[in-house]
């Protein structure tokens, strides 16, 4: 190589490392608002414990949050620690909450009470309120764990035989993984989740989760269950359709946050695997007034385009990514994962 060759070459190096640099810089200035919002991440008893308000969904029941356990995988939950109680739980209303010599609270009916542990090193009040819409503790878990998940991947690129299709499929199968993904995250929740042929449509618990790898699989289920609707609750899953191709189950994603607009419009929040390989949040406006999940059950029914994109001013998070998905989907259906 000539000295021209030479200088033309260090030249071109140059230039594709400063074209670089700044890609490098927003990576790594990413990956540190994900590992800050990693460590700011609490667990339901963890917030409970922080702020001293709880809510327990009407008739479920969950340990006053300084002796609750941690969020533990279901099939790992015999090895649960539970922090040791050495003092005595009362209820300001047990028409509202009661709770146990365990400190283990159930909600009898809508209202708020105040529940105090009093131990020898001081007293703890925490006020809870009992309603029918807030969801129970599997799903706040649920809803932690999708959280956990999505700032522990940072939008990292992963194999089609990663952590999640290992746990489910035991052996190697590089398939697609974003139902896989709401089920490691269900299991690990501390729910049970069930394979189709489990399901007994008469007596449905309060929160059911299907162990179903295909989308379709899950959408025939909580169709079983009649728990398949338009309009979206946290916890709930998504179903997203192609309009393109009529093809109604292309792929599933978790919602993890809902803000009611008003007239049938919501700003949806979700958590989803296998985007682009990758754990992605998106958040959009959905309109319920154009609701799909009847299509294919009465005739007549077409897809409708029920997506738009959130106005510039409310995309506060710089984590979240608020370009739809594509110009072409639109959401199916959610399942109702509880009542």
């Amino acid at each position: 190589m000539n000295r021209a060759s030479r200088v033309l070459a260090a030249a071109c190096l140059l230039l594709c490392l400063t074209l670089m640099i700044p890609s490098a810089l927003a990576d790594d200035e990413r990956d540190a608002q994900f590992d800050a919002a990693l460590a700011g991440l609490l667990s339901p008893a963890q917030e409970g414990e922080e702020t001293g308000v709880y809510t327990l969904h009407t008739g479920d029941s969950a340990y006053v949050p300084c002796v609750a356990p941690e969020v533990t995988p279901y099939d790992e939950r015999e090895s649960t620690v539970y922090p040791a109680v050495n003092g005595a739980f009362t209820s300001s209303d047990e028409a509202v909450v009661v709770v146990d010599a365990n400190g283990l609270m159930t909600g009898v009916a809508p209202g708020e009470a105040t529940v105090t542990y009093s131990a020898p090193d001081g007293e703890r009040a925490y006020r809870v309120s009992v309603g029918d819409d807030y969801p129970p503790e599997l799903v706040k878990n649920y809803i932690y764990v999708l959280r956990r998940e999505f700032y522990s991947v940072k939008r990292a690129r992963l194999p089609k035989y990663n952590k999640y299709a290992k746990w489910y499929y035991g052996k190697k199968k590089e398939v697609g993984w974003c139902s896989v993904f709401t089920i490691y995250c269900a299991n690990a929740s501390g729910s049970n989740p069930i394979k189709l042929g489990e399901i007994d449509p008469e007596h449905v618990p309060m929160v059911q989760f299907l162990r179903e790898g295909q989308v379709g699989h899950q959408y025939d289920g909580f169709m079983d269950m009649n728990r398949f609707v338009g309009v979206p609750k946290p916890g709930y899953l998504v179903i997203y359709a192609d309009m393109s191709n009529a093809y109604r189950t292309v792929h599933i994603g978790s919602v993890v946050d809902v803000q009611d607009l008003g007239d049938g419009l919501y700003a949806v929040t979700t958590i989803e695997g296998n985007m682009s390989n990758s754990v992605k949040s998106y958040c959009y406006v959905y309109n319920s007034q154009c609701d799909n999940h009847l299509v294919g059950t009465q005739k007549g029914l077409k897809l409708q385009n029920n997506m738009a994109e959130l106005p510039a001013q409310s995309q506060t998070d710089p984590l979240v990514q608020y370009q739809l998905h594509t110009d072409h989907w639109s959401v199916f259906g959610f399942c109702q994962t509880w009542e």
